[in-house]
């Protein structure tokens, strides 16, 4: 590079802490167009449109602007023809330019009038600056200009102005530097002062966020970043293609043939776009085609006319453009205590433009939600309903089992891959039987069977693929997808005539989304659910994890009513499962005796962690800081509702962890007064917090519309 350098100097006339910055002039270098690899078009990618930022004036003119705009897009009067299942390819293109001119739009304003922010955090960014620095910047900046405008003398009152100001400045520097921690605890203080709880939030985000993937350089046997996101997108893209449809494509189609559509004239309103857009949260992150969910919820509405019109015309062609499908799935990891190197340690989740969460609320609003007698056994996905809830209702069937002389065999199922092996066509004939609107299916299976999938790994982002199965974990509609799909599955085993009946009910099977418990009094009726279970699983393309599955045998309470201590081992997939003593359900320790004793000691542990993880983040904080974090992390013990049998040593550990945390926290000495501290914070005692969380359990127990509950509640159980 020397022979192309012409000149080399320093610019005495600029300050910049205490570095003066150097030039270096080039001559006959070619000019190159910003590609990819750019670091200038790399930094103008990471801009970002940041919301928070924006002024109630930016949002006004943001919405004034787009109103005007989009009035100049012409509506596609050909391709919003009145033919159900219009399949003209024209139409179809048509409606891509529409779409596509709609995003424009929407992307021109909010860059134009909403302030943007780096997607990247700036290492040089200094906690503290505005507040302490920023001014002895400034005065420091022009003390030292006039310095060298009058010949940078070595004496006077320009010498010793430019000197002490640049030592003022460095003292501030220094200063936050120092205590950069607290910089951030006053942040914190002041947001909290100010009653923004969304700014109080985003803060003590920014200060817990430490990605673990950001340093990880090695998954499996590949190294990089670029080989980790080939490895990813490989091992996705087997996943994700891992089940065939075994002649359920042919099926669903001729299915569609046969089928009376009855509302070929399905129209999406203004008001529905408006309360489906309405149901939408802020601050979530944008999607593929980088626009984020406040777009629509500032927008005017011209943009929710144009988005009437766009979802009618595409739920009647039964067709979506190729840029409104696409999904970018980033591997998240489970435990971050764990290895970080194993694959297996992490699940995948699906980035979909926020229109799409728009257009599946709508969805959403137009399925008809068939009711089976295996929903009321399904208690993840819905509202009112908890892991709690469903944990308490399988310790009350084995307390009532055991208290009557009987013994209960529990099977705790785990399914592989659960959401990403569901098989799209099978799930779309049974959204036909319950007759769903024919062209809402159609619709549903052409997105599915074409959209493009990418994974991202750190900043690099693989190639597209194809899927054939699997649901978007993060999509509106694949909780609702899920419970329908296993619906036939609960119905059956309930049905079955084996298991545990309290009541006249059977009460032999318990689901919390994929989590799947077995409950019979006998070996044999055991054995005779696990049959059923695992030839429903060869009708969905299900597969059960025989390592993770596992057993239990609670005894009667009476113990002369004791039949056997050992039992031979259950079948399941021709593979024979573990029987253990003690299992870890929905959160929930769930041992052979009944005793909630270890339950007890995990919630201990969990105490001592999140406080140290306090301790170390938010040290530092004001005391009303703190406040507020001890009650959202530490004060959270909604599942002691289920605790019945343990020992008084249990319980007085428990009471002992909640003080000393709090004493710890809070930075009391240890043999300071609980009850003054608890004064004086205006926290609740350790006894107020067990009433106050059993008596909202028990009341979220009597107001549940869940059959299996009622039922329970009818009996006196």
């Amino acid at each position: 590079m020397l022979p192309y350098v012409s000149d080399v100097g320093v610019v005495h006339d600029n300050f910049c802490s205490d570095h003066l910055p150097l030039f270096a002039c080039f001559k006959s270098l070619v000019h190159l167009h910003a590609s990819d690899d750019d670091p200038l078009c790399d930094d103008r990618r990471n801009l970002v449109c940041d919301w928070l930022k924006a002024s109630l004036d930016d949002v006004n003119r943001y919405r004034s602007a787009l109103g005007s705009i989009l009035k100049l897009i012409n509506i596609p009067t050909s391709a919003m023809c009145c033919t159900p299942g219009c399949s003209d390819t024209n139409h179809q293109r048509v409606l891509s330019d529409y779409y596509n001119d709609i995003i424009s739009c929407i992307n021109k304003v909010t860059e134009a009038n909403i302030p943007m922010s780096n997607s990247r955090h700036c290492q040089y960014n200094i906690p503290g600056w505005s507040d302490y620095v920023s001014d002895k910047h400034d005065a420091a900046r022009h003390a030292f200009r006039a310095w060298t405008s009058n010949g940078k003398p070595r004496s006077g009152w320009l010498y010793t102005n430019m000197y002490k100001t640049r030592a003022l400045f460095k003292q501030a520097l220094r200063y936050c530097r120092r205590h950069e921690e607290q910089m951030k605890a006053d942040s914190l203080a002041k947001s909290l002062d100010n009653t923004d709880s969304n700014k109080f939030w985003k803060d003590v985000a920014t200060v817990s966020r430490k990605k673990a993937t950001s340093h990880v350089s090695k998954i499996g046997n590949c190294v990089g970043e670029h080989d980790i996101c080939d490895m990813w997108k490989d091992h996705f893209k087997s996943l994700y293609n891992s089940v065939s449809d075994g002649g359920a494509r042919s099926e669903f189609e001729r299915n569609c043939s046969s089928a009376h559509d009855a509302n070929y004239y399905n129209t999406v309103t203004v008001q529905d776009i408006i309360d489906a857009v309405s149901a939408q949260s802020k601050g979530k992150s944008a999607g593929p085609n980088g626009i984020f969910m406040e777009s629509f919820i500032y927008a005017c509405p011209e943009l929710w006319i144009h988005l009437s019109l766009f979802f009618t015309a595409c739920i009647r062609h039964c067709f979506l453009p190729t840029s409104f499908m696409d999904v970018i799935i980033t591997p998240l990891v489970k435990n971050k205590g764990g290895n970080l190197t194993d694959v297996n340690n992490y699940r995948a989740i699906a980035l979909s433009n926020v229109d799409t969460k728009i257009f599946e609320r709508l969805l959403v609003s137009k399925t008809n939600e068939r009711k089976s007698e295996g929903d009321k056994y399904q208690f993840g996905f819905k509202s009112g309903h908890s892991t709690s809830m469903c944990a308490g209702a399988v310790k009350k069937v084995i307390n009532y089992y055991t208290s009557n002389g009987s013994h209960v065999f529990a099977c705790f199922v785990d399914l592989t891959k659960a959401f990403d092996r569901l098989n799209y066509w099978i799930l779309f004939s049974q959204l036909l039987s319950d007759g769903m609107d024919v062209n809402l299916v159609k619709l549903l299976a052409y997105w599915y069977a074409n959209q493009n999938v990418a994974v991202r790994w750190q900043n690099t982002i693989s190639e597209s693929f194809r899927v054939s199965n699997g649901t978007k974990q993060g999509g509106v509609l694949s909780p609702f997808f899920f419970n329908r799909y296993i619906m036939e599955l609960l119905r059956d085993v309930s049905l079955s005539n084996a298991g545990c009946i309290i009541g006249n009910m059977p009460t032999n099977i318990f689901a919390y989304a994929d989590d799947i418990v077995l409950l019979t009094p006998s070996w044999y009726a055991m054995q005779q659910l696990l049959t059923v279970l695992d030839k429903y699983c060869d009708m969905l393309h299900l597969c059960c994890n025989i390592k993770k599955s596992v057993c239990m045998v609670f005894d009667p309470k009476d113990k002369s009513k004791v039949v056997c201590d050992n039992f031979p081992c259950f079948m399941l997939n021709g593979k024979p499962l573990q029987f253990v003593s003690e299992f870890l359900y929905l959160g929930h320790v769930i041992s052979r005796s009944l005793s909630d004793d270890r339950d007890i000691q995990r919630e201990i542990r969990n105490m001592y962690i999140r406080t140290n993880t306090l301790i170390r983040r938010f040290g530092k904080c004001s005391k009303k800081v703190k406040i507020r974090l001890f009650r959202s992390y530490c004060v959270c013990l909604y599942g002691t509702a289920l605790w019945k049998t343990y020992t008084c040593s249990s319980i007085r550990k428990f009471r002992s962890c909640y003080h000393k945390c709090m004493k710890m926290f809070f930075g009391y000495h240890r043999m300071c007064s609980v009850t003054a501290i608890l004064l004086e914070l205006q926290l609740s005692s350790f006894d107020t917090l067990l009433h106050n969380y059993r008596y909202s359990f028990h009341m979220q127990w009597k107001s549940s519309d869940n059959a299996v509950v009622k039922h329970f509640i009818s009996i006196g159980l």
